[in-house]
């Protein structure tokens, strides 16, 4: 059913319902506490502030190449057929402190990664000498700080090296432990209560009786919550009862946010709309978004707490989430989310979409060729089917469509992954 205004169908474009939603609110009503985890706990939570080095890297001299550390001067027109001949004074492999002095004529023999002896400015390749009795054959002319690692070389000292609002990756944890960093400043995961109405639907593990279903938006969104850098908190299936469906949205309303499935359009036991409006400050935002499939969503704000009420249909609820829980989630942990990257590809058949919403096509998405000739073509799959799960586990790509009635062969579109795209030939 639609939400219907003066006579006709009347929803709000999803541009105007996002702003509206983010934004009502003041930034700070919304920043989440400051933690400091481990670094194998630091995966995929966000920088809560700047992540600068404590130390030069690497912090001494450092040989690049196995080889012998040596006065640079002392290998002047060396070659094939006149080397250099210098007398081998000891080894130094990495992590060992052994101090050497090399003066004119010396060499050091050296590990990759040791530290360079005092007075040596270069490294010759083990591969550019003779070992004999003691003493070594240069082939080549070195120059100075050839194969070093100057200090500071990679890292200066005081450099900001991740900035605040990071999504951490695991090369951002390796960076973090190589400057000797073992805690790091995160954001507290922002805490979603999640729960689902509905007299048909049985928690799974269960027997079906009657005309009920399973419940699985519960399951996906609590899913999308934790992808998307949240904490989910389960509150479970809440039957179609006025007052049972109050008191589960007071205690929603304890954690950060609170996403709702079902119960959001204007049927007899649709109560929610008029319960967050009862319950707080300024209410129901919005009601009803030009989106197809998941335009009965209400989006809400309860005494600073926001509140998604997402269609009880899966597709819808998925949709709904995406559009609105993502940015929202990452609004409050101040990022722009974890690395992605969309990818373009040519409809290989033409679909029907909804000319005046914004409509979500699933489509299945292969890769032809290989390397810098492969390509990419989308089928679709479904721009409707609301309540048909299948229709987004069959596909591996959605498509956001928005004014206009079609999407034609051989169109190229904006793809948002939603699993790997296999290739073919």
């Amino acid at each position: 059913m639609h939400r219907k205004m003066g006579g006709s169908e009347k929803y709000a474009p999803v541009h105007a319902a996002l702003k509206k939603f983010l934004f009502y609110h003041d930034l700070p009503k919304l920043l989440l506490h400051v933690e400091y985890v481990s670094l194998i706990d630091a995966q995929n939570r966000v920088l809560a502030k700047n992540l600068a080095s404590p130390i030069n890297v690497p912090p001494f001299l450092r040989a690049i190449m196995d080889g012998y550390a040596i006065k640079s001067n002392d290998t002047k027109a060396a070659s094939k057929k006149r080397p250099v001949l210098l007398e081998i004074i000891g080894r130094i492999t990495a992590g060992q402190d052994r101090r050497y002095k090399v003066k004119p004529g010396k060499a050091v023999a050296i590990a990759t990664g040791a530290r360079i002896p005092e007075d040596a400015d270069a490294v010759v390749m083990v591969e550019q000498t003779e070992q004999e009795d003691g003493k070594v054959k240069v082939f080549k002319e070195i120059k100075h700080g050839v194969n070093v690692a100057s200090k500071g070389g990679d890292v200066k000292k005081g450099r900001v090296l991740l900035e605040k609002g990071t999504w951490l990756t695991p090369q951002d944890v390796g960076l973090a432990a190589s400057l000797g960093t073992n805690k790091v400043p995160v954001f507290k995961r922002p805490r979603v209560a999640i729960f689902s109405t509905g007299d048909e639907l049985a928690e799974p593990g269960s027997k079906l009786h009657g005309a009920s279903i399973f419940e699985s938006n519960r399951y996906m969104i609590s899913s999308m919550v934790q992808e998307y850098g949240g904490e989910a908190i389960d509150l479970g299936i809440c039957r179609d009862d006025r007052d049972l469906i109050s008191s589960k949205l007071r205690e929603a309303l304890r954690f950060d946010l609170t996403v709702v499935s079902g119960g959001t359009s204007v049927g007899e036991t649709d109560y929610l709309p008029d319960l967050v409006n009862s319950m707080g400050k300024p209410g129901l935002l919005v009601r009803g978004v030009a989106v197809k499939p998941g335009s009965p969503t209400g989006l809400g704000i309860v005494n600073d707490k926001p509140v998604i009420l997402c269609p009880g249909h899966p597709v819808s609820s998925f949709v709904a989430f995406y559009i609105f829980g993502r940015p929202l989630l990452f609004k409050m942990l101040q990022t722009e989310g974890p690395p992605s990257a969309n990818l373009v590809a040519k409809m290989r058949k033409g679909i029907s979409v909804h000319k005046n919403m914004r409509t979500c096509v699933r489509v299945k998405v292969v890769r032809k060729g290989n390397g810098s000739s492969s390509y990419y073509l989308a089928d679709p799959v479904s721009a409707s089917g609301a309540s048909l799960l299948s229709t987004l586990t069959n596909s591996n790509g959605m498509v956001i469509v928005d004014n206009k009635n079609r999407l034609r062969r051989g169109e190229k579109v904006e793809v948002i992954p939603l699993r790997n795209i296999t290739r073919t030939c």
